[in-house]
């Protein structure tokens, strides 16, 4: 008997197995990638906010009493309309000065 001198599932597996192998490489390098990009983003952001002349928790309290105050004038205003059928311009009396 003779035996096959290029078995196919061999050459097929030890494909498998080096695209197995490059896939778990690109893995780890992927995230040692990632890793090195967090590390510098938050060593950028540190240093940004060093900088900053008001600290980002006094601009968040900022913002915080714009936006309320920005919310009870709407309140405030909203509360101020009349109930009944809109008036538009059409039922307003006309300026009889114009003409």
């Amino acid at each position: 008997m003779r035996e096959p001198q290029n078995d196919p599932g061999r050459s097929a597996r030890r494909f498998f197995v080096a695209g197995a192998a490059l896939e778990v490489a690109a893995g780890v390098l992927g995230l040692a990638g990632l890793t090195v990009c967090t590390v510098a983003v938050a060593a950028l952001t540190r240093h940004r906010v060093a900088r900053m002349e008001t600290p980002p928790s006094e601009l968040a309290r900022r913002h915080w009493a714009r936006a309320r105050a920005a919310t009870s004038a709407g309140m405030v205003a909203w509360r101020g309309v009349p109930f009944g059928p809109r008036t538009d311009a059409l039922l307003r009396p006309r300026d009889t000065a114009r003409g």
